[in-house]
């Protein structure tokens, strides 16, 4: 009996809430590419902070399939995580439909704090910079997980 296991659904939204960087896989150029990405886990959906232009964008425009990866292990191999959630990607440009989401990236990445007074801080351009950013949405269709954790000499499924 193999000693890694999937993850239950509990575990895997703990894992994705908590983990700090996920890598988006897409294809550009009919090449794969793959980018380490900051995102936040909100409603059962990947969401990513992107700017409306360069290759990830290029690359969404042309194919939306694409496929998310978490992981986390110790260097030892004693114990790892990891989570691929494949999916289509949904670039949102409206203002009102970002701003939850970008919300939530501040929540994890920023001293938590409303989004307006964060937008609103001095040197910041909101107008521009609202303009300029996109939230990719990725919706899971099919999602994998792999878990080992091995304690001394023994392996034990978890």
């Amino acid at each position: 009996m193999s000693p890694h296991k999937e993850m239950a659904q509990e575990e895997i939204d703990q894992f994705l809430t908590c983990a700090r960087t996920g890598r988006l896989g897409v294809v550009h150029n009919g090449e794969p590419y793959i980018i380490p990405v900051g995102y936040a886990w909100v409603n059962g959906q990947i969401a990513i902070h992107v700017c409306s232009a360069g290759q990830k964008m290029e690359a969404l425009r042309a194919n939306p399939k694409v496929c998310f990866e978490v992981d986390e292990s110790l260097s030892d191999g004693s114990m790892y995580k990891s989570v691929l959630i494949f999916g289509k990607a949904e670039i949102l440009k409206d203002n009102a439909e970002k701003i939850p989401y970008l919300q939530a990236l501040i929540n994890k990445y920023r001293v938590p704090e409303e989004f307006g007074a964060y937008i609103n801080k001095p040197a910041r351009k909101p107008q521009q910079e609202m303009k300029a950013v996109r939230i990719v949405l990725i919706k899971p269709e099919k999602t994998t997980s792999r878990k080992f954790i091995k304690f001394g000499k023994w392996s034990e499924k978890v």
